[in-house]
């Protein structure tokens, strides 16, 4: 393998034969380290031996003119291009020593192996290898330096010219294709621990979409959780990875596979397979592909990191826009309230002055209508300030609850009698219909009620004359859990289903005040809306299939399902 032998690990030794015991000096003269014997006639797997054993040294004796050594030789240097090499000749053959150094050996010996050539052969070896180290270290430090400053801007080039991460993954790996001039290219990004394909050339669509691999599975598996790469020379002699039901796509036999590194952080693996000329993948394609995997984690989290600044963005807009729509349905309520509460003081103090200077010329008949009037716009004016007030504290939670099990029935007949008049003056149809066996809901009495007063008050206030009035409601399960699902739905002025939102927000009332506007500054809904908050339950506008009604929907929780949405601290 490349580099220097790591000291905390046993020292390993690879000796390639030409018969058994022919390099038994070798042995002897390391007796602490870890020795694999293999023949030579047999090691056409010898890069993947080395890379599996990680090997920190490779004897080999050349024999019968030294073909099947050489070949050995020449596939080790393919792939561990650093690897300390040495070649034992039969005899003083010049040529083949000649040879042997042409093909990349680090020393040639000449049998009888002698003890102090040995000793003088190991020290050359470990001292070219660990010099192989550091001279791979400085150079990868100063490529990973040029490269940095280099890939800034492509990075950043790839990342702005890409509109999501997708479009990012497919360029990637088309340009993976290209410079390695390979078949198959997959890129897998982690869930959790499991990789998915986000992006491939040369698969079948429906394999990498449907692919899944756990940490530790196959090759892709075991580069995930080891975060090392894998250079295979021959899937077939490896050895470490069973066959898969796809090795038929390996054609070539050698595959390659790094990690994709942010940081301390395993984002995901790159694979590629199959080099169009047919060649096994080389030491320098890994390099290569390292080098891309870099760049990909740095393209990758740019991204996300673009990604993010935009969604901030997008959030400080909203938040902006939120901020100018309160700003205006605060100073709409102002104007509102303003409006509400002039005309009533207006007529409280006529009619208290017409009594303070003209008592004696009025008579008793109009003075008890004016006090009558002054008692009716005071009674007004108490009814919209402690409606202000009560959701003001209500939605900032200072309220008091007494928490029970309530009847939905008995309190809407509580609530729709105290509006019997207004009804019988519209002339409206009122079609009741709840179910005999509504579950109780969990909450408070007088909340429940402030919450169904504002609901029959604004299907009763926007509706026309001789309309209907529709109260429905039934038991349903949202979610897995047991609610009461209550309806109230009116005929005359529609709510756009666009207008969903405004309505149930505060400081805001549909209309214009100038022109018409139903009495009120618009927190009967809010004020819904706020009840609701605090007992988990959902208001909503919903579509209706007739022309100019409007149907408001609640969703009132049982204690077991207030009880379980507190607990998860969610609503519906």
């Amino acid at each position: 393998m490349p580099g220097g032998p790591d000291r905390t690990i046993p020292f390993k030794l690879l000796l390639l034969e030409a018969y058994p015991g022919s390099l038994l000096a070798v042995r002897d003269l390391w007796p602490e380290a870890e020795v694999v014997v293999q023949p030579v006639e047999q090691a056409q797997g010898v890069a993947d031996l080395i890379s599996r054993e990680r090997m920190h040294l490779v004897f080999c004796d050349l024999y019968n003119g030294g073909e099947a050594g050489l070949a050995v030789l020449e596939q080790t240097r393919r792939v561990h291009p650093s690897l300390p090499f040495v070649l034992a000749l039969p005899d003083q053959d010049f040529p083949l020593a000649l040879a042997a150094f042409r093909h990349g050996a680090d020393d040639v010996l000449v049998h009888p192996l002698v003890p102090s050539d040995l000793l003088n052969t190991k020290e050359r070896a470990l001292a070219k290898s660990q010099f192989h180290a550091d001279l791979a270290l400085t150079q990868q430090t100063a490529e990973r330096s040029l490269d940095d400053l280099v890939l800034l801007r492509t990075i950043g080039e790839t990342t702005l010219s890409s509109d999501d991460l997708q479009q990012l993954l497919a360029r990637i790996v088309d340009s993976i294709q290209s410079a390695l001039e390979v078949e198959i290219v997959s890129l897998m990004l982690a869930d959790e621990d499991v990789l998915e394909i986000s992006a491939a050339c040369g698969l079948p669509e429906e394999v990498w979409k449907s692919t899944r691999i756990r940490a530790g599975e196959g090759v892709s598996g075991y580069v995930f959780e080891h975060g090392e790469a894998v250079l295979i020379d021959d899937l077939a002699t490896d050895g470490r990875f069973p066959p898969s039901d796809g090795v038929a796509r390996y054609r070539t036999g050698s595959l390659l596979s790094v990690p994709i590194r942010y940081q301390q952080y395993i984002l995901g693996v790159l694979n590629v397979n199959n080099k169009r000329n047919g060649e096994a993948f080389t030491g320098a394609d890994q390099d290569l592909l390292v080098m891309i995997a870099h760049q990909t984690a740095l393209a990758i989290e740019n991204l996300k990191l673009v990604n993010r600044l935009q969604k901030k963005t997008q959030e400080v807009e909203q938040t902006h826009a939120d901020l100018m729509n309160l700003h205006q349905g605060r100073t709409r309520f102002v104007c509102n309230l303003s409006h509400e509460l002039k005309t009533p003081l207006t007529s409280v103090l006529g009619f208290s002055d017409l009594l303070l200077n003209f008592f004696e010329q009025i008579s008793p008949e109009q003075v008890s209508e004016y006090i009558s009037r002054i008692y009716s716009e005071a009674t007004h004016l108490e009814k919209l300030l402690t409606g202000m007030l009560r959701l003001f504290s209500i939605d900032s939670g200072s309220e008091n609850w007494q928490w029970q099990e309530l009847s939905l029935g008995a309190c809407l007949v509580e609530v729709l009698s105290e509006y019997q008049l207004s009804i019988a003056e519209l002339d409206l149809d009122l079609e009741y219909d709840l179910a005999e066996d509504l579950l109780p809901i969990w909450g408070a009495e007088d909340k429940l009620t402030l919450l169904l007063d504002a609901l029959v008050d604004n299907a009763v206030k926007f509706n026309r004359p001789n309309g209907t009035l529709s109260v429905f409601g039934e038991n349903r399960v949202v979610d897995g859990l047991p609610v009461v699902y209550l309806k109230i739905t009116n005929q005359g002025q529609a709510v756009p289903l666009e207008k969903a939102y405004d309505i149930f927000q505060e400081y805001l009332q549909l209309g214009d005040f100038d022109t018409g506007k139903p009495s009120g500054v618009g927190i009967g809904l809010a004020t819904s809306a706020a009840v609701l908050r605090q007992m988990h339950g959902k208001i909503c506008l919903e579509d209706t299939a007739q022309e100019g009604e409007t149907c408001i929907s609640v969703v009132l929780p049982t204690r077991q399902a207030y009880q379980e949405l507190k607990d998860g601290e969610k609503s519906f």
